[in-house]
């Protein structure tokens, strides 16, 4: 398992990032070899054929990008699961019109603390928040 510092300052990391739109909040615990997956990534890369971001700074972009587009979206971390080597962060996003959606991010952890896998999963599809989020 997981011990505890290490998942309350992902929880940490993940939550007053987002909320802050904060870059560096939501970069500090990933390592430099990180590989995030989402069903985001298409959509915002224009890349139909990639869901992958590999590496530390391509998904630096990518996050920054997110956060400019993503606007005034709050998170709501709802729970928080732990296995041996990862964490499950489920959440609620609330847009600026109202509309709640859910969602679950996976961060697989090396031994020291860092995030090299990140994967997002959503209670929705993509396309149906197109008008919620800017381009």
């Amino acid at each position: 398992m997981l011990d505890e510092a290490t998942v309350q300052s992902l929880e940490r990391h993940w939550e007053q990032g987002w909320n802050g739109c904060d870059l560096d909040t939501i970069m500090a615990p990933l390592a430099e070899q990180v590989v995030f997956s989402s069903p985001f990534v298409p959509r915002l890369t224009g890349d139909p054929d990639s869901t992958d971001i590999c590496g530390h700074e391509a998904l630096r972009s990518y996050v920054a990008d997110s956060l400019r587009r993503a606007g005034d979206i709050r998170y709501t971390l709802d729970a928080t699961y732990v296995g041996s080597d990862s964490v499950i962060l489920s959440y609620t996003c609330l847009f600026a019109d109202g509309t709640r959606r859910t969602g679950a991010d996976s961060m697989r952890v090396d031994e020291d603390g860092r995030v090299i896998e990140w994967r997002s999963h959503y209670s929705f599809d993509p396309a149906e928040v197109q008008g919620l989020i800017r381009s």
